[in-house]
């Protein structure tokens, strides 16, 4: 059936109704406060296993449940994440699946948790910065958690017990230093899963760790939230031999001792190189950046309202200090916060006469310069393309 949230597979009713029965008093009583809370705040018929899923985040606190969890119906209202099904698979994702080799669609693990393998060291990041928004990054990446959310229901089904939770793989074979670019994007993604999917990961098996893992590991342990630190673990050993002590190897690709499908590693060559002089048929400016430097980029609409394009990478898999201002009649503003990252486009359509500037900011950089490709133009109501203005300061 479907409700305002969406289709039921991917509101884990099954699974809240069984975890219900396995709550303390206090627990049930913080349930019932949250439900009554929402009700008086406009949510209406919120799925039980939304509230359970941020009462276990916040400890059944249900204040701190009910801050955060009205911060994420209101983002699953907005983006529609109830349409996310199986089968309205974003475009991006054929990207994401070249970039990032991995798979939702095996079976679960010994618990009946479903389980997300990833190649994590066959990652081309390089290729993922040059082909795909952050916006649009995300979205994939929140289709494949409503995957895993409607897998955990069926399962829950199927094995009469409540799975709330699901499991990752992790195989670092191939991770090397050329990898430090992904950080941002694994940052990213914790901070939008503690906020959009709190307790929802259960376990992350981490296999071919190799010299690496240590040293990555202690890089973001200071930024991972508990629920996800506590659950990463280090398989030593052969995976053929270790792994199928934990899935049944119909779970199992045979590179790791199972029976099931391998993890392919697509064809990537129609994707764009970072290495790119073009972008969508336009060539693209190179600018060098000095460490301690920044640049900046104005382009004016001067007789009327325009729209502006923006796009740039940084070469090297560097990340830069990235902004973008708007000088208007009402004033100055910010259309693109501060945010330091390796690739970005964009547009901002004006009211009328303004500025734009695009920041490029070097100065946190003691010793390492950037090199970013970019291009950025502005076309008047009426007008023609106007070519940018550079200055460095």
């Amino acid at each position: 059936s479907i409700s305002q949230w969406g289709q039921s597979d991917y509101l884990g009713q099954t699974a809240a109704e069984l975890k219900l029965k396995t709550l303390s008093a206090s627990e049930s009583k913080a349930v019932s406060a949250l439900e009554k809370a929402l009700n008086k705040a406009g949510h209406k018929d919120v799925p039980l296993s939304f509230s359970l899923r941020f009462l276990e985040n916040c400890s059944y606190d249900e204040t701190k449940a009910f801050d955060k969890i009205s911060v994420f119906l209101k983002w699953y209202a907005e983006n529609k994440i109830g349409s996310l099904t199986e089968a309205k698979e974003p475009e991006a994702n054929s990207v994401m699946k070249k970039c990032i080799p991995h798979s939702v669609l095996h079976g679960p693990d010994n618990e009946g948790r479903p389980v997300y393998y990833e190649r994590t060291g066959k990652i081309r990041t390089d290729l993922l910065a040059a082909n795909i928004s952050k916006e649009d990054f995300l979205k994939c990446h929140a289709w494949g958690m409503q995957q895993m959310l409607a897998r955990a229901e069926r399962s829950s089904k199927s094995c009469g017990k409540p799975v709330t939770k699901f499991v990752m793989v992790m195989d670092l074979d191939g991770l090397s230093l050329s990898h430090r670019s992904g950080l941002p994007y694994i940052l990213e993604t914790v901070s939008f899963d503690d906020k959009y999917y709190p307790n929802f990961l259960g376990k992350v098996y981490v296999i071919n760790g190799g010299w690496l893992f240590p040293m990555m590991f202690q890089t973001l342990k200071p930024y991972l939230p508990s629920f996800i630190s506590n659950q990463i673990e280090l398989v030593s050993g052969d995976p053929k031999d270790e792994l199928p002590k934990y899935f049944p190897k119909s779970s199992l690709p045979p590179s790791y001792g199972g029976t099931g499908a391998e993890i392919k590693i697509l064809d990537s060559s129609d994707l764009k190189s970072a290495s790119a002089t073009t972008y969508k048929g336009e060539e693209l400016e190179t600018a060098n950046i000095s460490a301690g430097d920044k640049l900046e980029i104005c382009i004016e609409a001067e007789n009327g309202a325009g729209t502006f394009g923006w796009y740039f990478i940084s070469e090297g898999d560097y990340d830069v200090g990235f902004s973008v201002s708007v000088e208007e009649k009402t004033g100055e503003s910010v259309v693109r916060k501060y945010e330091k990252i390796i690739t970005d486009q964009g547009t901002y359509t004006s009211k009328g006469p303004c500025k734009v500037t695009l920041t490029w900011d070097n100065s946190y950089s003691l010793f390492t310069s950037k090199t970013v490709k970019f291009s950025a133009s502005v076309a008047e109501v009426g007008g023609d393309s106007k070519p940018v203005d550079s200055k460095k300061d």
